[in-house]
């Protein structure tokens, strides 16, 4: 699948509001929706071709080897963070069912020295702890798988720039 977006000019995948140059420049949030956008449908697909339609006039080699060269540092970072956060989430998840377990396991073994009472009261925090945890999980990772499958096709996909005639 091939999507195609035109710029004015380079800086147009900027920010307007950073100015330094393109090595440490920040991607525009305007350029990274048309991308969702433009390329939501194709998380599925095999090979994805990305290309950066703009100006003759405009280009310049050097200032495009910088930017792919960023482009493709920013999907992969944005792919080992989210993968960093999903794995930060399932761990804190696990700890909360493990420490909801724990409880439960004391309560019922205290169960034989205390009253009923006291070990009903202490499965209410076990209780809570395991459905925490199972919350954290599944309400998470979802969005978070989503944004993983994006920025790993956007990894792999190929990323160019054409020279069009200005009208």
């Amino acid at each position: 699948m091939q999507v195609e977006i035109a710029i004015d000019a380079y800086d147009d995948l900027f920010s307007d509001f950073d100015i330094r140059d393109y090595r440490e420049r920040f991607f525009s949030n305007d350029f990274l929706d048309e991308l969702k956008m433009r390329t939501n449908r194709s998380v599925d697909a095999k090979a994805l071709a990305i290309k950066l339609v703009i100006p003759s006039d405009e280009r310049d080699d050097g200032a495009e080897a910088i930017i792919l060269d960023r482009i493709r540092e920013f999907f992969a970072m944005r792919l080992e963070r989210n993968k960093a956060k999903k794995r930060a989430i399932l761990l804190t998840a696990v700890k909360f069912e493990a420490i909801g377990l724990l409880i439960m396991l004391v309560a019922n073994y205290l169960a034989r020295f205390i009253t009923d009472y006291l070990r009903d009261f202490l499965l209410i925090p076990s209780w809570f702890f395991v459905w925490s945890g199972l919350e954290k999980y599944m309400y998470n990772i979802r969005g978070l798988d989503k944004k993983i499958r994006f920025y790993d096709v956007l990894t792999r996909s190929s990323v160019t720039f054409e020279g069009i005639e200005a009208r």
